[in-house]
C-alpha cells in the first residue's frame, strides 16, 4: 500500500489511487495460476498439454517477482515438483521451492553461489525430466555465473549504471560474460523439457533481455557488446558468443505472463473510475529529468496521461536518487505553472535504486521547496533525487512489492 498522506491536493490523491490500481494488477502468483492449470497427470499450458506422470519436475528461477511465480507453480503442482532453488531479494517460505534471498543491483559472491547450486540442480537431467523456470527483472544481477572475475564485473556494471546505459544495452554485455544468460542456462538443461514463465520489466518485452534471457535464444553477438563498451569509453574485457545452435532451444517454450499492460488497464479503470479521460503510454524511455516535462505536456482538463516504461540517468552529480524520483524532480518548476495538476512516478517493484519507490509532485510543491531554502534545480544538478524527496516529504514508499513490471507513471490534471 502506499503512503497517501503525501498527497497535498486532489490531483496528487487521484495519482495515488490509480498507481495502487496498477500495483494491485500485478500478482506473479495469480499469473501463474491463469497460465497453468493441473488436471490429474495433465499438466496445462495455455493449449498445451504436457503428461507428468512419472516425471520428475524442478522450478528454477530468478529476480523481484520470483519468489511469487515460485508460489503460483506450487499453487498448481504441489507435491508432484521434485525440487526447486529461486533467488529473489527477499525471503518467502514455500513447501517444495527453496528461495534464496540474494543482492541486487550489482551480482554479489552470495549471488554466484546460489547460481552454482542452481547449475548443480541440473547436471542430472534427462530427457523425461520437466524444468520449470521462473525469471523477471532483477534475474539478471541475482542469477550470475560470471566468466571474468567477479570484482571486474561489479565494477563494469556500476560503470554501465553511471553511464546511463539502457537496459537493453547492459544486458547485451552481460549475456557474452555470464555462463548462464543469453540461452547458456539452455544449454545446461537439454535434454530436458523446458517452460519458462516470464514477467517482462523492459521496454517492448523483448523476452532476450528479460533477466538477460537465460533460457532464450540470444539475437546479439559480441561483436555488438565490443561495440557498446567502445561506446562508452569502457575497457574491452573477455567476451564470448552465445549459443545460435536452434536445437539447444528446441525443447523450450518461453511464455510471457505479466507484463506492463496489465497494470495499465487496471490504472485505466481506476481513472475511469475517478471521471477522468486516459490517455496510455506503452515503452516510455529516455532520459528521466525530461521525460515527466513530456507527460505533463500532453494532459488536457479531468485528464490522466498513464504510462509504464524505464527512463534512464546520466549521472553526472555526487547525490542519491534514482530514475523515478528524478522523472518528477525535474517536472517541479512546470508543475508550479499548472493549476489541479499532479505527477508521479514508481519502480512497480517499490525500490527507486533506495528504500524509495519514486516521488509525487504538484502545483504546490514548489512553493513548499522554497518555505524549506530548497532549489530542484541544484538537487536535480548534483542527482540528489532521494534527498529533495526526503526533505519534502513527498517519496512514495511501498517496501518491496514482490513484482517488477518496470515503472509506472501517471499526470493527472483535474
Amino acid at each position: 500500500m502506499i503512503n497517501r498522506t503525501i498527497a497535498k491536493s486532489p490531483a496528487a490523491k487521484d495519482c495515488l489511487k490509480i498507481l495502487e490500481a496498477g500495483l494491485a494488477a500485478l500478482d506473479p502468483a495469480v499469473a501463474v495460476t491463469q497460465t497453468l492449470r493441473r488436471q490429474g497427470n495433465t499438466l496445462h499450458i495455455g493449449e498445451r498439454e504436457i503428461s507428468i506422470a512419472k516425471r520428475r519436475i524442478f522450478v528454477i528461477g530468478a529476480g523481484k517477482a520470483s519468489a511469487g511465480l515460485a508460489a503460483g507453480v506450487e499453487a498448481v503442482l504441489g507435491n508432484a515438483i521434485t525440487d526447486g532453488l529461486v533467488i529473489d531479494t527477499q525471503p518467502r517460505k514455500l513447501k517444495r521451492i527453496k528461495i534464496l534471498v540474494g543482492d541486487h543491483p550489482i551480482s554479489s559472491a552470495k549471488n554466484v553461489t546460489f547460481t552454482k547450486k542452481i547449475i548443480s540442480l541440473t547436471e542430472t537431467l534427462g530427457v523425461s525430466d520437466i524444468v520449470i523456470c521462473v525469471f523477471s527483472g532483477g534475474g539478471s544481477a541475482l542469477f550470475t555465473d560470471p566468466q571474468i572475475p567477479l570484482p571486474d564485473y561489479q565494477a563494469l556494471m556500476k560503470e554501465l549504471l553511471r553511464s546511463g546505459a539502457t537496459i537493453q544495452e547492459l544486458n547485451t554485455i552481460r549475456k557474452h560474460i555470464d555462463g548462464v544468460k543469453g540461452g547458456r542456462f539452455a544449454e545446461k538443461l537439454f535434454p530436458a523439457t523446458v517452460i519458462t514463465l516470464l514477467v517482462s520489466d523492459v521496454v517492448g518485452n523483448n523476452l532476450g533481455v528479460i533477466a538477460s534471457g537465460p533460457t532464450v535464444l540470444d539475437s546479439t553477438t559480441a561483436k555488438d557488446a565490443r561495440r557498446i563498451l567502445s561506446d562508452y569509453g569502457l575497457n574491452q574485457v573477455k567476451l564470448t558468443e552465445t549459443p545460435k545452435e536452434a536445437n539447444t532451444f528446441k525443447k523450450v517454450e518461453n511464455l510471457l505472463i505479466l507484463d506492463s499492460s496489465h497494470a495499465l488497464t487496471a490504472m485505466q479503470k481506476a481513472a475511469q473510475e475517478l471521471g477522468l479521460q486516459s490517455i496510455l503510454l506503452k515503452d516510455i524511455h529516455g532520459e528521466a529529468r525530461d521525460t515527466g516535462i513530456k507527460l505533463l505536456a500532453k494532459l488536457g482538463k479531468k485528464t490522466a496521461v498513464l504510462g509504464a516504461g524505464e527512463t534512464t540517468v546520466t549521472v553526472h552529480g555526487h547525490g542519491k536518487g534514482g530514475r523515478n524520483q528524478e522523472l518528477v524532480l525535474g517536472s517541479v518548476e512546470t508543475l508550479a505553472s499548472m493549476k489541479h495538476t499532479a505527477l508521479a512516478s514508481m519502480g512497480s517493484d517499490g525500490r527507486d535504486n533506495s528504500d524509495y519507490a519514486g516521488a509525487l509532485a504538484d502545483e504546490t510543491t514548489l512553493k513548499r521547496a522554497k518555505q524549506l531554502k530548497l532549489t530542484p534545480a541544484l538537487f536535480l544538478q548534483d542527482n540528489n533525487s532521494y534527498m529533495f524527496w526526503k526533505k519534502i516529504n513527498s517519496a512514495i514508499k511501498t517496501g518491496k512489492t514482490g513484482t517488477n513490471i518496470s515503472d509506472i507513471m501517471v499526470a493527472v490534471r483535474l
